[in-house]
């Protein structure tokens, strides 16, 4: 029954923690990640669909269209670095937010000594200026969860340029 109570409470947290109050998260630290002349007013965002899960795709496209108040496309990461088609036009669709999966180690410690290294994945995004193909760094806001790390991103962009 002990261990019941456990696997539930531990479900809990896994399901409750990434969702806590990140809507109102902006990343404070160095924004060196936002390129100088990007201006959301000028130009329409294109953004990296997330491949997997679908859910989470769908949450961020939810959250953009709830919360950002510029121009965006969500399009594929194929899309982002053709040079043809509908979003050729570099001028307009100038930067793009992409994904960046990071590597890690996960560690669990069991007892006083016995300690597990699992590998684990953390997601960011970085822009990438289309015109000149350069990438800027990301923001070192790495979580687990891509919606974790998307949703301060967004609201980073906007609380600058609003």
């Amino acid at each position: 029954m002990r261990k019941l109570t456990l696997n539930i409470v531990i479900v809990a947290i896994i399901t409750v923690v990434p969702n806590c109050n990140i809507s109102k998260n902006t990343i404070s630290k160095n924004q060196s990640w936002i390129p100088t002349d990007f201006n959301p007013a000028k130009t329409v965002l294109l953004v990296q669909k997330f491949p997997y899960p679908e859910k989470t795709g769908q949450l961020m496209e939810d959250y953009m269209k709830e919360k950002y108040p510029f121009k965006y496309e969500f399009v594929t990461a194929a899309t982002i670095k053709s040079k043809t088609g509908k979003y050729a036009n570099t001028k307009i669709y100038k930067y793009a937010l992409v994904l960046s999966m990071q590597n890690s180690t996960l560690n669990i410690t069991k007892g006083v000594s016995t300690k597990t290294h699992l590998p684990a994945v953390g997601f960011d995004f970085n822009f990438i200026d289309r015109s000149t193909e350069k990438n800027y760094p990301t923001t070192n806001n790495t979580s687990s969860f891509a919606i974790t790390t998307f949703k301060p991103v967004i609201n980073t962009i906007i609380h600058k340029y609003e």
